[in-house]
């Protein structure tokens, strides 16, 4: 492990791009208790492609918990549909 290119942080993890001595690169992720992950570039962004679908997930289920509650919250049902004449 090198040259940390970049690195970014948040409380509990470190993600660094480590350049290696024959010129690859590898995506370093340190967590809170020491513990290291290394990928190559192609696992990492893998790995963000799941963790940013997954977050997406959770705040349209939040969305859609709080536009439902929004509406309960309205007082009276009203029909979406107008009833067809006839």
């Amino acid at each position: 492990m090198n040259n940390t290119a970049i690195n970014h942080t948040n409380e509990a993890v470190f993600v660094s791009l480590i350049s290696g001595p024959d010129g690859t690169d590898s995506v370093a992720i340190e967590l809170a208790g020491g513990e290291m992950v290394l990928m190559t570039p192609s696992e990492a962004r893998s790995l963000a492609t799941s963790l940013i679908t997954a977050v997406n997930r959770a705040e349209v289920k939040t969305s859609l918990r709080v536009s439902t509650n929004l509406w309960r919250r309205m007082g009276k049902s009203e029909p979406h549909l107008s009833p067809a004449a006839g």
